[in-house]
């Protein structure tokens, strides 16, 4: 994990966070891309030199000498009047945040999920009491054959889950701001949510329990139940079918849930083509993201965002 909030293995290995940003600022668990911004500053050449000087003077930041040198000093720069980090209206910050990072904005959103009721007592344990163990490795060992045919994707789903629904919709944080800053808060929220579930279940490993499994990928460092990818991927196909609905989806894409849960199945489902979790820790994903949004959707500021994401999505239909 280079930095870290982040996507799939964010819960699942928290590998990544804020995705398409590079994940400069710190993190949680984050998506690996790009690198910290660095800026040098060295010393430079003055523009011209000096009457008398056959020579440049060197300047550093800020500068020591005047252009040309030896002109009259500048009046002081003058600073500009700003009071707050971001814009702020009726004691609210504005959506989406101009200058917050996706990743330090997600723990303002987790924040306000956890003030909230239900959160800590969704009933997961059906999905195990009814689970097969014998069938389900059966069911892994004959999806072996099916690895070379997923690996390279499902190698980037890692940690860049919400990159392949930004691919299925055609969005970015330039374009749909409000709708970005909530798929990262709702990635960050069912992180959360997988780590708090899977320390009550401390369900072992499919490989743990087969070893001709073998992944061809490091096992994640935390339990198998329930699935951190399903929970993840599901719960962002879910963010964004609230979004469509707050945008009368009838009149954006009418058939849109499908591909998104689509989307999902298969990144839950490539988990369990390498041998890391069992159907049922997928299927125990899918039911906690689906009472997990149901939660997060109703916290004050993830309801401002959605309203807002919706508002960019109906802009488009104008």
């Amino acid at each position: 994990m280079s930095r870290a909030l982040g996507p799939a293995e964010g819960a699942e290995g928290a590998e990544g966070a804020e995705g398409a940003e590079g994940a400069g600022d710190g993190a949680v668990g984050a998506i690996s891309v790009g690198s910290p911004v660095v800026r040098p500053i060295g010393v430079s050449a003055s523009l011209q030199s000096a009457r008398g000087e056959t020579w440049y003077r060197g300047n550093r930041w800020p500068p020591e000498n005047t252009e040309p040198p030896q002109a009259n000093p500048p009046a002081s720069w003058k600073t500009n009047q700003i009071k707050n980090f971001t814009p702020i209206e009726n004691s609210k910050v504005v959506l989406p945040p101009r200058t917050w990072s996706v990743y330090h904005f997600s723990i303002v959103l987790l924040s306000e999920f956890v003030q909230q009721s239900g959160w800590s007592t969704i009933d997961l344990a059906r999905h195990l009491n009814r689970a097969n163990d014998e069938a389900e490795l059966k069911e892994l060992t004959q999806l072996i054959e099916f690895r070379p045919g997923i690996m390279a994707e499902a190698v980037q789903q890692r940690n860049n889950i919400p990159r392949y629904f930004q691919g299925l919709l055609a969005f970015s944080k330039a374009s749909h701001p409000s709708t970005y800053f909530v798929i990262y808060g709702a990635l960050r929220v069912a992180q959360f949510q997988v780590v708090f579930y899977k320390n009550q279940f401390q369900r072992p490993r499919p490989s743990q329990l087969s070893p001709n499994l073998m992944p061809p990928i490091e096992v994640p460092g935390h339990a198998a139940f329930p699935s951190g990818h399903a929970t993840e991927a599901y719960m962002l196909a879910n963010t964004l079918k609230e979004i469509f609905a707050r945008a009368t989806s009838a009149t954006i894409v009418p058939s849109l849930p499908d591909p998104l849960e689509r989307l999902a199945d298969r990144i839950a489902r490539n988990r369990e083509i390498l041998g890391l979790h069992y159907r049922s820790d997928s299927e125990a994903g899918k039911d906690l993201a689906e009472k997990t949004i149901a939660i997060f959707k109703n916290c004050p500021t993830a309801d401002r965002l959605f309203t807002h994401a919706a508002e960019e999505w109906i802009a488009y239909t104008k």
